[in-house]
């Protein structure tokens, strides 16, 4: 059989972190003394700190500048996981299902890649993902395909033998101008806003390696 590959955006997707993230964001606003607007974290969730840190000052910002605050944002967010991170829902099930069927599976996250390195352990997700892209290891970011296509690379995988799940309209388009097939997740978003996925689910527990073998073939 030819090689299938399932790879999995990480926040919204794969782990219940919005709420983490969320305040970590916060906590790193009260740090700076800045007011976070209303429905701001919502509108910037899921796209990488480079982009979402402009935002939060409210002007441009140097390199040096948008590290120092994203290491920040990111330790904060570390020491609030550390005791309270969880998989979404059904994911663990599928993840072995997918594993069981002979499916290699990666994560592809804008997250930096510490937080990959210190979730997936924490998680125990070390047996089931082969491979982890995070935000040092590509160029460009959601919805550019970078991500999943440096997944499929590393899987040694053709993209249209690629499954990608996603919570993010951004995720999406990523999946798709890659070449691959992409079944989105309404956990943040409206099923509208998620066009061009071959599948839309309320959440993994409504996804099995039967369906994904089956999407995997729609032309």
């Amino acid at each position: 059989m030819t090689p299938r590959a399932a790879i999995f955006d990480l926040d919204g997707t794969l782990v219940d972190s919005a709420l983490l993230h969320e305040q970590s964001w916060h906590l790193l606003a009260d740090e700076l003394r800045l007011t976070v607007p209303e429905g701001w974290f919502h509108q910037t969730f899921g796209r990488a700190n480079a982009d979402i840190i402009p935002s939060l000052l409210g002007r441009p910002a140097d390199r040096d500048e948008i590290q120092r605050h994203s290491d920040r944002k990111e330790a904060l967010y570390r020491q609030l996981a550390a005791t309270r991170l969880t998989l979404m829902p059904g994911a663990r099930d599928l993840l072995d299902d997918l594993h069981k069927a002979g499916w290699s599976l990666a994560i592809g996250s804008s997250t930096p890649r510490e937080n990959l390195d210190f979730c997936i352990p924490l998680l125990g997700l070390e047996r089931l993902v082969r491979e982890y892209v995070g935000m040092q290891d590509v160029a460009r970011h959601k919805p550019e395909p970078d991500t999943f296509l440096e997944c499929a690379r590393r899987l040694r995988v053709e993209p249209r033998r690629a499954m990608v799940f996603e919570d993010a309209p951004a995720g999406v388009q990523a999946a798709l101008r890659g070449g691959m097939k992409a079944v989105a997740l309404t956990t943040h978003h409206p099923a509208d806003s998620l066009a061009g996925a071959v599948a839309v689910r309320a959440g993994l527990w409504d996804v099995s390696a039967e369906d994904c073998a089956a999407w995997l073939e729609v032309c």
